[in-house]
């Protein structure tokens, strides 16, 4: 996978120009949720990455893709909720703490 085939998947379904964002992978070999607690970690670089390409709709709806599995997902913003879609509950988690932040999602 690289960003040309993720960007021109997204162009085909949604039609739209994606912001393309990724985030490399870690592993941590010891110090587990001690670094945020000011203790030390031994994280280590992988080969790994998560890659998203996002635009913003008109919809009123969450549309997702999730290109490794060629699924689909869709559900309307304002009926938030957990779904039986396991990968797209991390997405939705995600809005649903902005929108307890009281940002408009």
């Amino acid at each position: 996978m690289n960003f040309n085939e993720i960007k021109n998947k997204f162009k085909e379904l949604f039609s739209e120009n994606p912001l393309i964002v990724r985030s490399p992978g870690r592993i941590n070999l010891i110090g587990e949720h001690t670094d945020y607690n000011d203790g030390f970690v031994f994280p280590a670089a992988i080969d790994k990455e998560i890659c998203f390409a996002v635009a913003e709709n008109d919809m009123g709806k969450f549309r997702f893709y999730a290109y490794d599995l060629n699924e689909h997902f869709e559900l309307e913003v304002d009926k938030l909720a957990k779904t039986e879609t396991s990968w797209a509950n991390y997405l939705l988690g995600v809005a649903e703490q902005y929108k307890k932040a009281g940002h408009t999602i």
